[in-house]
């Protein structure tokens, strides 16, 4: 927490790619400008997301924070889709930038990052939109966040793990209001100890946190030390103005839990490949049913047709009877002329 004359400094944006950066102006990536109403969350003139790989992850589940059953206006949540071994950054845009902002990520719980964003009217060219994805290690190393598996074990020095949350599965993003006092420029200072270190995680197989993810370090890499703005000056508020919080889970975990809808056509647990392998099934069905309605109706015309060629032939043949029996009548009863009246000549 800033207090007093305390100085912090203010990184430029870069990205989970290691790039070097002399400037002093942070530059806006892409992923501080995103349009989708279904990848961040929002309050005011406030957005944040997460990017993992560099695509806004959709959000699920938004909702505001309650606290003893009060509604917050200034906290909100909501669940995103985590995948093990993807990198990912977590970003936030102020549009109006009315004043300083003090901006604090927490990766499960654990505080690794801490940035201001300068007011527009003293500084105009600064950015408003920020995106943090990785921790230094020192002045010219750094590791990126990533997604990860908690190890499981069945060592009963874990025991106390079963029950306990540990705050694994939460990205948090406060927002605190700030006074600017001074601001100077110089190439950046790596201060030891000052975040925290994320490795792996160790928890019983009983623990209801087993298979789920948590955030660890990746491989370090070097990059060299950027100019930065050293800021002094102080928080105004002991609360965070904004908090926005993140809840990750794996795809399939959120899916089972009816976080994350299910495609109506469907039923039961399904993966996103079997899903792809029954519509194309259901594809292939329609067609093959349209080809066997096509067959039918060409077999009922054709057996049609066939029935009443059979048909006339009977008649014909009927009238060929008819004459026939009609002619051995004739034989069988020859017919008597009267001749008598020929007699009265």
């Amino acid at each position: 927490m800033v207090s007093g004359q305390n100085a912090w400094q203010l990184p430029p944006l870069e990205t989970t790619r290691p790039s070097v950066s002399s400037s002093s102006v942070p530059t806006v990536s892409q992923s501080t400008n995103i349009q989708d109403p279904l990848a961040y969350l929002s309050i005011g003139g406030f957005s944040a997301w997460v990017c993992i790989e560099n695509k806004a992850a959709q959000v699920y589940g938004v909702e505001r924070i309650r606290h003893s059953g009060i509604e917050f206006d200034n906290e909100t949540s909501c669940w995103i889709a985590s995948e093990v071994g993807k990198k990912f950054s977590i970003n936030w845009r102020n549009e109006q930038r009315d004043f300083p902002i003090q901006a604090v990520v927490l990766l499960d719980g654990k505080p690794v990052d801490k940035h201001i964003m300068l007011d527009a009217r003293r500084f105009p060219n600064k950015p408003n939109g920020v995106g943090v994805s990785f921790s230094r290690t020192s002045d010219f190393t750094r590791r990126d966040f990533q997604f990860s598996n908690i190890l499981i074990s069945d060592d009963d020095a874990y025991l106390d793990t079963i029950n306990t949350t540990m705050g694994i599965g939460v990205i948090t993003l406060e927002l605190w209001r700030m006074h600017v006092s001074n601001v100077t420029s110089q190439e950046l200072q790596h201060r030891y100890g000052e975040n925290s270190v994320l490795e792996h995680q160790i928890v019983h197989e009983r623990s209801k946190k087993a298979g789920a993810h948590h955030v660890t370090f990746g491989n370090e890499y070097s990059a060299a030390a950027p100019v930065m703005d050293i800021v002094q000056g102080y928080l105004e508020d002991s609360e965070p103005l904004l908090t926005f919080t993140f809840k990750y889970r794996p795809y399939d975990l959120l899916l089972a839990n009816g976080v994350i809808p299910r495609d109506p056509t469907t039923s039961g647990f399904v993966s996103h490949d079997t899903i792809s392998e029954i519509k194309k099934l259901e594809e292939r069905l329609e067609t093959l049913r349209k080809q066997a309605l096509q067959g039918r109706d060409g077999a009922i015309q054709a057996e049609s047709s066939s029935s009443s060629s059979s048909n006339s032939k009977n008649a014909s043949l009927a009238r060929r009877r008819k004459a026939r029996e009609l002619a051995a009548r004739a034989r069988q009863y020859p017919e008597v002329i009267d001749l008598t009246h020929l007699d009265d000549d």
